[in-house]
């Protein structure tokens, strides 16, 4: 079974979590849940999913490439090297998740995770639809001594558990915290307060930001999403915007520096608006739960449906069919995607509209 097989899997059971911790706010009345931006999260990671079947090339064909001149391979069958394994791989995972935050042309891509600004299971499903991009570079050294076997269960074991990580029904985990990432220390990683900024980039083990100075304890509840919020649910617009942001400023300080805006796209994301300043924030409308008409949530999970059972398909048997039917398959999510698009802008209008008045 590979990695596309075991995660299609593990996502019935992700929505089964979801389904419960979404019931579990509704009744206690904590409202960690709004319709609209759970819909668009778990939209955007069937956008991943749906294009992620078609460049997983760009990470395993390099791997596989250099496994097979690897100095030494570590053994499958001792569970000691399944333990390096999982430090080595988290060790790569840590630097690749903080490049993507100090980086601009990077963040434009990972970004698009932390738009979320309801802290949960079902914004653990918001990936970026380029994720695979850049990535793959920092892992591809591990295959001069990790067998593809033991990095591709890896990659599901962090997936699933850095799943589990976005909730807000678990507290701090005591001594555990120490050695491991938790949803507290998680919590922080995606808290726009100042000093909460670009804090706790680990994934499976918090030691790494331990030992580089990126680690922050918990000291309340952080509030989530971007600095600048992006305005939108629409899950295509949701994986451009911050491209957007940085060609608009790019173009702004062209005329003047050329090395200025070229730097934008190697800088860290707060330095955006020092080295171009200007712009204005898209305004900004939450979508709350009762601002959504029967005929949108209908329509919504109607089209949310299809595009599941359609990316379903394509995974677990659309790979062995031919180029045509794939892009079939794919050309209905995306055709999903943009109806989702065209509701929940419809939606959030409305709202913006009723506040007004």
């Amino acid at each position: 079974m590979d990695e596309l097989t075991l995660l299609s899997a593990a996502y019935g059971a992700f929505f089964l979590l979801i389904a419960v911790e979404a019931g579990l706010s509704y009744r206690r009345k904590l409202g960690y849940y709004r319709l609209g931006e759970a819909t668009s999260n778990v939209a955007h990671g069937v956008a991943y999913q749906t294009l992620d079947v078609f460049t997983k090339g760009l990470v395993m064909v390099p791997y596989l490439a250099l496994a097979k001149v690897a100095p030494l391979s570590l053994p499958l069958d001792r569970w000691w090297a399944w333990l390096l394994g999982l430090f080595a791989y988290d060790f790569c995972s840590y630097w690749s998740h903080r490049h993507h935050h100090e980086v601009g042309f990077l963040w434009a891509i990972h970004g698009v995770h932390h738009a979320a600004e309801d802290f949960n299971l079902a914004a653990a499903l918001r990936q970026p639809l380029f994720q695979q991009a850049f990535k793959w570079a920092w892992t591809l050294p591990l295959a001069l001594f990790m067998p593809v076997e033991m990095f591709i269960g890896i990659i599901v074991f962090d997936f699933l558990y850095q799943f589990l990580q976005h909730t807000r029904f678990v507290g701090k985990l005591g001594p555990l915290g120490w050695l491991m990432n938790t949803p507290s220390h998680h919590r922080v990683h995606h808290g726009t307060e100042p000093h909460y900024l670009d804090r706790n980039y680990g994934g499976i083990f918090i030691l790494w930001d331990r030992l580089f100075g990126t680690f922050q304890a918990e000291e309340k509840e952080p509030t989530y999403g971007l600095t600048k919020p992006i305005g939108s649910l629409d899950p295509l617009w949701g994986n451009l915007h911050l491209y957007a942001e940085l060609l608009r400023a790019s173009r702004r300080v062209a005329a003047t520096s050329i090395a200025r805006s070229i730097r934008l796209w190697f800088t860290g994301p707060a330095q955006l608006g020092k080295l171009a300043p200007g712009g204005n924030a898209p305004p900004h409308t939450s979508l709350e739960d009762d601002r959504l008409s029967l005929a949108s949530r209908l329509g919504l999970g109607m089209t949310l449906t299809m595009i599941v059972v359609s990316l379903t398909v394509l995974i677990v048997w659309g790979t062995e069919q031919p180029l045509s039917a794939q892009l079939g398959l794919s050309a209905l999510v995306l055709l999903g995607l943009f109806a989702i698009g065209v509701i929940l802008r419809s939606a959030q209008h409305a709202a913006g509209r009723a506040i007004q008045t």
